[in-house]
């Protein structure tokens, strides 16, 4: 196991403990990952009052209404978290990282260890707690835990939807954007090899459209990213620009009236991961399989290239439509992969695209 130095070093029982912190990241996607282990947490230590502790006050979003845990804190204060550690039987750090941000914390604290390239995290922090709670992983332990709120008021509404739309949602941005908005664009937009070039989706959106014109694609964004909406709409028409727009449960919530979600590396992308909404994933340096949709599904497919730069426009467009062509009616069998899909192709779809390589 790759845990063995770690465990040997750390072994200790949590089956009697009553309350548990677990500290997670700063990070939208690292604290998506963290969700299997504490739903895996909750399932073994059903009395047990688990508590999380997240870093930053944006990405503690994915945690709200998640029924495995009772009270969320926001700080990056070791001293803060030292404090509050002190009222628990037991602290599990999920990620390693967070002791190298936070040089401060208790080093009693239960420590995941390094991350194993080419496993998935969300993958590693669920090994970590199954040998924790001494339990096996079932294939059902695999999935997101992200929830949405059924009265709260769909943007969408504010939009004219027609039934006939066919809703293609992308994600422009990522963490860097996201952060630092458009200084960070304007000095590394051309040179930063995890984003797409703003062209290439504008490219990808007007031929979608050209090929289906009841194609609307959906972009989503947070307030820093605006900048990219504001490019995107002057060249694609009827575009529904949510940037700014949506919480994390709206964008839950919004998966599943999309008929496809494109995004490079980001934590949206992990949003959509949670639902059943078809993935095209697009991945320059960072390893799918380690930050990759997770679990796999037969309607996610990835593009890895050495740079996005190196992705070919007629490459994304090919997978977009194969996923778009596929009218899937999902049984869920083992939460993890084992999907199984009825097919329609879509003969217009196929046929446009057939003269479009020639």
């Amino acid at each position: 196991m790759i845990y063995s130095n770690f465990w040997s070093k750390n072994k200790a029982s949590i089956d009697t403990d009553n309350k548990i912190l677990v500290i997670a990241a700063n990070h939208t996607g690292n604290n998506i990952f963290c969700t299997p282990a504490i739903k895996l947490l909750k399932k073994h230590l059903p009395s047990c009052q688990i508590d999380v502790v997240s870093l930053n006050k944006l990405s503690t979003e994915v945690f709200y209404g998640n029924p495995s845990i009772n009270e969320i804190f926001i700080s990056k204060s070791s001293r803060f978290i030292n404090k509050l550690a002190m009222n628990y039987s037991k602290v599990i750090c999920l990620h390693r990282e967070v002791l190298r941000m936070l040089p401060g914390l208790n080093t009693s604290f239960l420590v995941a260890p390094d991350y194993v390239d080419g496993t998935h995290r969300a993958e590693q922090m669920l090994q970590f707690v199954a040998r924790l709670t001494n339990h096996d992983i079932v294939e059902e332990d695999r999935a997101y835990v992200i929830t949405s709120d059924a009265a709260q008021h769909c943007v969408l509404d504010n939009f004219e939807i027609k039934p006939a739309d066919i809703l293609v949602c992308m994600h422009l941005g990522c963490g860097r954007t996201k952060t630092h908005g458009w200084n960070f664009f304007k000095k590394s937009a051309r040179t930063h090899k995890k984003l797409l070039p703003i062209k290439t989706y504008v490219e990808l959106a007007n031929a979608l459209i050209a090929i289906n014109p009841n194609i609307r694609i959906v972009i989503t964004g947070t307030k820093n990213e605006q900048f990219l909406g504001e490019a995107f709409n002057k060249s694609v028409p009827r575009t529904i620009n949510l940037i700014a727009k949506t919480s994390i449960s709206q964008l839950y919530q919004l998966m599943s009236t999309f008929k496809l979600y494109i995004s490079q590396d980001c934590g949206i992308l992990h949003v959509a991961s949670a639902s059943n909404v078809p993935i095209l994933g697009l991945f320059g340096p960072t390893n799918p399989a380690n930050t990759g949709p997770f679990p796999l599904k037969n309607n996610h497919i990835i593009i890895k290239k050495a740079a996005m730069d190196d992705i070919n426009l007629n490459q994304i467009l090919s997978a977009a439509l194969n996923l778009l062509s596929t009218s899937k009616q999902t049984t869920y069998n083992d939460g993890y992969h084992n999907y199984k899909y009825q097919t329609k192709m879509n003969s217009y779809i196929l046929a446009q695209l057939t003269t479009a390589s020639a």
